[in-house]
C-alpha cells in the first residue's frame, strides 16, 4: 500500500511541471550528482579443511590426512602387533607413509585387506613397503569385481620404481586372492637385504598361497621367490624390467602363470636358481612366458644377450615344467648358465626328480640364432626337442610362423595356444591319467605322502574342501584342465576371461598385451597364396596359407629325384606316384615334413613304382607324418596310404603313417591299409615307424623280404601286421588294438607256390582287453577271430621268439585254412623254430589256449612247455598279469619282463648260437652271409652304416635276453621310451596305451 500511494504522489507532480501555461520559461535542470563507486565484495572465507575419517587398525592408528572429494585418505604406518583390518568402506583410501610392518619377533599378528580396498605409496618421505615378518600373515581378500590393489599414488600405472612393494617373509598363513601389485620396485631394505621387486616371497611355506595375482611393471623382476614352497595359480607378470617370476631353492608350486614383458624390457620369463647346499624342484604347468617381441639375435658369445624364456642358473638341476608356451623371446628359448646342469632332467611326467613336458618355444619375428644357449660349464637339456608329450619343441616363426589365437596388432598375444595350431601331437599331461601325479594325488608338497601337510591333501584335479586351495581355485576357473598348452584354456573371450576386468593396464578381451600407445583395434588375417617350389618335374598348386604357413598341393607322377621338406605343409591331391615304366625317380622327405591327404575330390595316395624309390628321412625329434588333414588322429579311411612296390631302395626311419585305408586300387588291386609292401626286396627297410589306425590292417606285406625294426602298430581295424609269402625280418614290434577293433596281432599266410618264412623277434601284441568270449567252443565258431597269432593259408614255416600276446579274448593263436604247425623246431637255430611265446589275458583265462579250425594241424609237443621252447601260457585268473607301468584305462605296457614271468631261462640268451640268423648277419636267411644281406654284419655287431648298426644306435644296442618289444618297463629308462615323442595317439614314457574312445 505504501508503494502505491508514493507512486501516486510522484506521478502527479510530474504532470503538474509538464502541463503549465506556455508563456512560463522552462527551468533549468539541475545537475545529476557523480555516483559513488561500489564498494568491493567481501572476500569469501576459505574452506575449513575436512579431515579423514580413518579407523583403528589393531593396535594402530592411522594418520587422518585431508579428504579429497568423498574419499578418506588414511595414512598407515608402523609395526601391528594385533590382528587388524582395513577396507575400502566409508570411501577409504590406505596411505602408506614408509614401512608398515605385520607381526615383529615378540607378537604374531595377521592384517585382514577387504575386496576393493587399495593401497597407495608414494615414496616422498622414505620408501613405502609393506612387510609380513615371519610367522605373522595377510589375508588380502579380493574378488574378480572387486579386486585389492597395491599402487602408486599417481594417476595412472604405467610406471616402475613409485613405491617399495610388498613383501611376505616365513611361515605364517598368507593369502592374496584376486590382488594387484604394481608400479613398485623402488630400492627398499628388508631384513637385511636390497630389494627392487614388486613381490618378495621369502622362505615361506606352502601355508603362503597366491591366487589371481598380478604383478605390473615392477621395476626389476615381478615376483621373486626365495626358499620357500609357496603354492601360486593363476599369475600374471606384465611389464617386469628384469624377470617375470625369479626363483632360488623354490620347491613349490605355479599353475597357469603368464608372463608379458613389454617392447623395450624384460629379461627372462622364468629366472630359475639353486644355491649350491640348497634345492630348487617346482612344479610349473601350463605356463605362458612372452619375450619383447623383437628380431632374433644371437646370444652364444655374448653373456650380456640374456632374453630368454627360461634362464637356468646356478646350481639349477631340476625342475617339474609341464604344457608351457614360450614365445618371442629374441635370443632363444632357454640359456644354461653358471653351472647348471640339465641332463638328468628326464621326459616322463609324474616323477619327483623332474620332467619336461610339452615345451614349446616360437618366435614370430623369425627364427632364433640359437634354440638354446649352454655357457661354459653348463649342460643343457638331453629331452631338448622331442615333442609335446616330453621335452621341448622348437617352432621356427619365420619358416613356421606362429598365429596366436585373438591376435592384434602391435602386440598379438593372447593367453590360448592350442594343440590344433601347433600340429597334431598328442599332450603327454592329458594323455594319461598317471601325469603329474603330484597333483593327481594331491602330494602338492612334494614329500612321497598325501596327508595334511598338503595344501587340501586331496586330488587337485578332483572334489576338495570348500575352503582348500585347489577347490578354491577350480571354483573361479572352471575346473583345472591339463589339456592345453598355456596359461589359460582358450583363446575365446568367453572362457579366457580369468586375467580380465581386475588386471590393470590389459586389453580385456584382446588376449593380455601390455599396450605400446592407444587402442589396437583386431585386424583380420590377411589371405595370401603359398609360395611353393618345384618338386623335380612337378609343379604343386600353391593353396592359401594357413596362419602364415605355406600349403603346396602335389599329385602326378614325379619323373626325375626330388626332395620335400617342412618348411611347407604338403596335400595330395589324388595320385602321387613315384616313377613309372620309363622313369626312375627318388623322393626324399626331410626330417619334420608332414604329408596330408583329404580325399575331397578323389582317393588321396602315394603309391612308390617298382624300382624307384622313397626316402623318409625323419628323427626322433622330428618325424615324417602322413596322415589325414583334419585337427585330430582318431581316425581311420580317411585318406588312401601309402603304397611300395618291387625292388626299389625304399627308407622309412621315423615315420608315422596315421588314419589311411579308404578303398584304393593300386595296379590292379583294391586296398584298405595303411601301409602296403608288395614284392619288395631287403633293400625296403622300415625302422621306427608306426601305423596308427588303418581301416584294415596296419601293415600289409606280399611277396617280399624287407627288413623293419622298431615297428609300432596302433589302433587298426583288422590285422596289426598281414603277410603273405614273406620271409624278411621284424623285430622289435608292437601292436596295440583298440577296445573296439582289431583281429589278429599277426595273421600268418602262404600261398600254395609261394614260401613264407620270416624272423619276428621280440614283440609285444596287444588285444582288445575285453573278456573271452562267451561261446562254448571257439574252435566252431569261425567268427571268434582275436588271436594273438592267426596262421592262415598254406602257413607251415615262422621264426618267432621272444614274443608277449597278452588280451586277446579268443586266444593266444589260430590255425586255419590248411595251415600245418606240426613241423615247427624247438631247438635254435633251427630252419624253423618257436622261443618264448607267452600267452596271457587280464581279463580272465582264455577258453582255448589255441584254436586248431578243421584241415588244419596245430602245434603239438611245442605248446605251453616253457619259455626256452615253444609256448607258454598264463591264467589271468590264477596267474594274473601286472604290466609294468600299467595304467588305466589301457592296461598294457612295453617291458614285460623274464622277473615277472617266472623263474625260466630264456634260450635266445642262454645259448651262444641263439638266434644265429642275426649272429652270423645271415639276414635273408639263404646260408650265406654276403653282399646280398642289408648289412651282412653281426646283429649285435657295431659295424658302421649297416641296418643293424643303424637301428642299434638309436636304441641304445640290441639286447635279447628281453621278452616283448622293449627292453625296460621303468619309465624314468631311456631304454623304454623307444616309441615316445614321434608317435601320436600314445602315452609317452607311460606305457603305450591306444585310449579308449571317449564315452
Amino acid at each position: 500500500m505504501k508503494k502505491t500511494h508514493l507512486s501516486i504522489v510522484l506521478t502527479a507532480l510530474m504532470l503538474s511541471a509538464c502541463g503549465g501555461s506556455s508563456n512560463n520559461a522552462a527551468p533549468t535542470p539541475t545537475p545529476s550528482p557523480t555516483p559513488a563507486p561500489a564498494p568491493a565484495p567481501a572476500p569469501a572465507p576459505a574452506p575449513t579443511p575436512t579431515a579423514s575419517v580413518c579407523p583403528v587398525v589393531g593396535n594402530l592408528t592411522p594418520v587422518a590426512l585431508e579428504q579429497q572429494g568423498d574419499r578418506n585418505k588414511c595414512q598407515l604406518s608402523g609395526v601391528l602387533t594385533e590382528d587388524g583390518a582395513i577396507s575400502a568402506e566409508n570411501n577409504t583410501d590406505w596411505m602408506l607413509e614408509g614401512l608398515l610392518q605385520v607381526g615383529n619377533a615378540a607378537s604374531t599378528a595377521t592384517l585382514t585387506v577387504a575386496a576393493g580396498t587399495k593401497v597407495y605409496g608414494d615414496n616422498e618421505g622414505e620408501v613405502d613397503h609393506l612387510f609380513v615378518y615371519p610367522g605373522s600373515g595377510i589375508q588380502a581378500l579380493g574378488t574378480g569385481a572387486n579386486p585389492v590393489q597395491f599402487l602408486s599414488d599417481d594417476d595412472n600405472t604405467d610406471g616402475s620404481g613409485e613405491w617399495g612393494g610388498l613383501f611376505i617373509r616365513g611361515d605364517g598363513d598368507n593369502l592374496l586372492d584376486y590382488v594387484v601389485v604394481a608400479e613398485a620396485g623402488a630400492s627398499v631394505e628388508v631384513a637385511g637385504t636390497t630389494y627392487s621387486d614388486n613381490i618378495v616371497l621369502n622362505g615361506v611355506s606352502e601355508d603362503t598361497r597366491l591366487t589371481f595375482v598380478q604383478s605390473h611393471d615392477s621395476a626389476r623382476d615381478g615376483i621373486r621367490i626365495q626358499n620357500g614352497n609357496p603354492r601360486m595359480s593363476w599369475i600374471l607378470v606384465t611389464g617386469a624390467e628384469r624377470d617375470g617370476i625369479w626363483y632360488r631353492d623354490f620347491n613349490g608350486l605355479i599353475k597357469d602363470l603368464m608372463v608379458i614383458h613389454r617392447p623395450d624390457s624384460g629379461r627372462a620369463g622364468i629366472y630359475a636358481s639353486e644355491t649350491v647346499d640348497g634345492n630348487s624342484n617346482p612344479r610349473i604347468v601350463n605356463a605362458t612366458l612372452v619375450g619383447r617381441d623383437g628380431a632374433s639375435e644371437s646370444a652364444a658369445s655374448d653373456t650380456s644377450a640374456r632374453e630368454f624364456g627360461i634362464l637356468f642358473a646356478d646350481n639349477t638341476d631340476q625342475g617339474r615344467f609341464g604344457n608351457i608356451l614360450i614365445s618371442n623371446f629374441r635370443n632363444g628359448c632357454y640359456e644354461t648358465s653358471a653351472d647348471a646342469n640339465l641332463s638328468g632332467i628326464p621326459a616322463v611326467t609324474g616323477g619327483r626328480l623332474g620332467y619336461i613336458s610339452g615345451i614349446h618355444c616360437a618366435n614370430e619375428a623369425g627364427r632364433n640364432p640359437n634354440f638354446a644357449v649352454l655357457r661354459d660349464g653348463t649342460n643343457g637339456f638331453t629331452v631338448q626337442g622331442i615333442g609335446n608329450g616330453e621335452g621341448i619343441r622348437y617352432y621356427n616363426g619365420e619358416a613356421q610362423p606362429i598365429t596366436f589365437t585373438g591376435e592384434f596388432a602391435d602386440r598379438g598375444f593372447t593367453a590360448g595356444w592350442y594343440l590344433a595350431q601347433i600340429g597334431a601331437i598328442t599332450n603327454g599331461l592329458a594323455a594319461d591319467a598317471n601325469a603329474l601325479v603330484g597333483f593327481n594325488g594331491g602330494d602338492t608338497n612334494n614329500d612321497g605322502v598325501v596327508d595334511a601337510s598338503d595344501i587340501g591333501a586331496s586330488p587337485f584335479l578332483g572334489n576338495a574342501g570348500p575352503n582348500d586351495f585347489n577347490n578354491d581355485v577350480a571354483a573361479d576357473t572352471g575346473g583345472y584342465d591339463l589339456t592345453h598348452i598355456g596359461a589359460v584354456r582358450s583363446g575365446s573371450d568367453a572362457n579366457a576371461a580369468q586375467f580380465n576386468n581386475w588386471t590393470v593396464s590389459t586389453a580385456a578381451g584382446q588376449g593380455f598385451a601390455v599396450p605400446n600407445s592407444g587402442v589396437v583395434l583386431p585386424t583380420a588375417p590377411e589371405v595370401v597364396a603359398s609360395t611353393c617350389p618345384q618338386v623335380g618335374n612337378l609343379t604343386p598348386v600353391a593353396l592359401d596359407t594357413v596362419n602364415g604357413r605355406n600349403v603346396c598341393q602335389l599329385s602326378g607322377t614325379l619323373t626325375t629325384d626330388a626332395s620335400i621338406d617342412g618348411t611347407v605343409s604338403w596335400q595330395l591331391e589324388g595320385l602321387l606316384q613315384i616313377g613309372d615304366a620309363s622313369n626312375t625317380a627318388t623322393l626324399t622327405i626331410s626330417a619334420g615334413t608332414d604329408i596330408y591327404g583329404d580325399n575331397v575330390d578323389a582317393v588321396d595316395h602315394v603309391f612308390v613304382y617298382p624300382g624307384s624309390g622313397i626316402q623318409a628321412l625323419g628323427t626322433g625329434s622330428q618325424p615324417v607324418r602322413f596322415m589325414s588333414d583334419d585337427a585330430d588322429q582318431n581316425g581311420s579311411g580317411e585318406w588312401g596310404g601309402l603304397f611300395i612296390r618291387g625292388n626299389g631302395n625304399n627308407l622309412l626311419d621315423y615315420v608315422v603313417v596315421a588314419e589311411a585305408g579308404a578303398d584304393t586300387s593300386v595296379a590292379g588291386t583294391t586296398y584298405s591299409d595303411n601301409i602296403v609292401l608288395n614284392g619288395v626286396t631287403e633293400n625296403t627297410r622300415l625302422t621306427f615307424v608306426q601305423s596308427h589306425d588303418s581301416a584294415r590292417d596296419g601293415i600289409r606285406i606280399q611277396n617280399g623280404n624287407p627288413r623293419l625294426s622298431w615297428i609300432l602298430v596302433t589302433g587298426a581295424t583288422r590285422d596289426g601286421i598281414w603277410y603273405r609269402d614273406f620271409s624278411g625280418l621284424i623285430k622289435d614290434l608292437m601292436v596295440i588294438h583298440r577296445p573296439t577293433t582289431g583281429r589278429a596281432g599277426i595273421y600268418a599266410s602262404e600261398t600254395v607256390d609261394g614260401d613264407s618264412n620270416p624272423r619276428i623277434v621280440n614283440a609285444t601284441l596287444v588285444g582288445r582287453d575285453g573278456a573271452n568270449v562267451p561261446v562254448a567252443d571257439p574252435a566252431q565258431n569261425t567268427d571268434a577271430r582275436e588271436m594273438g597269432i592267426l596262421f592262415a593259408d598254406n602257413t607251415d614255416q615262422v621264426r618267432f621268439a621272444n614274443i608277449v600276446v597278452a588280451n586277446f579274448r579268443n586266444g593266444c593263436y589260430e590255425t586255419t585254412a590248411g595251415a600245418d604247425l606240426s613241423g615247427l623246431d624247438a631247438s635254435l637255430p633251427g630252419p624253423v623254430y618257436l622261443d618264448g611265446i607267452h600267452c596271457a589275458n587280464e581279463a580272465g583265462a582264455n577258453g582255448s589256449f589255441g584254436v586248431v579250425r578243421a584241415g588244419s594241424t596245430g602245434l603239438g609237443s611245442l605248446q605251453g612247455i616253457g619259455n626256452g621252447d615253444g609256448f607258454r601260457y598264463y591264467n589271468g585268473v590264477n596267474s594274473p598279469i601286472t604290466f609294468t607301468g600299467e595304467n588305466a584305462p589301457r592296461a598294457f605296457t612295453s617291458g614285460w619282463y623274464l622277473f615277472q614271468i617266472g623263474n625260466i631261462s630264456n634260450g635266445l640268451a642262454a645259448d651262444v648260437n641263439a638266434l644265429n640268423g642275426f649272429n652270423d648277419g645271415d639276414t635273408n636267411n639263404d646260408g650265406t652271409v654276403d653282399s646280398n644281406d642289408v648289412g651282412f654284419s653281426v646283429f649285435l655287431n657295431m659295424t658302421a652304416n649297416a641296418f643293424n648298426n643303424d637301428v642299434a644306435a638309436d636304441t641304445g644296442g640290441y639286447d635279447l635276453t628281453h621278452v616283448g618289444s622293449v627292453r625296460s618297463g621303468s619309465r624314468t629308462s631311456a631304454m623304454a621310451r623307444q616309441f615316445d615323442n614321434w608317435t601320436v595317439q600314445t602315452a609317452a614314457g607311460q606305457g603305450f596305451a591306444v585310449p579308449a574312445p571317449a564315452q
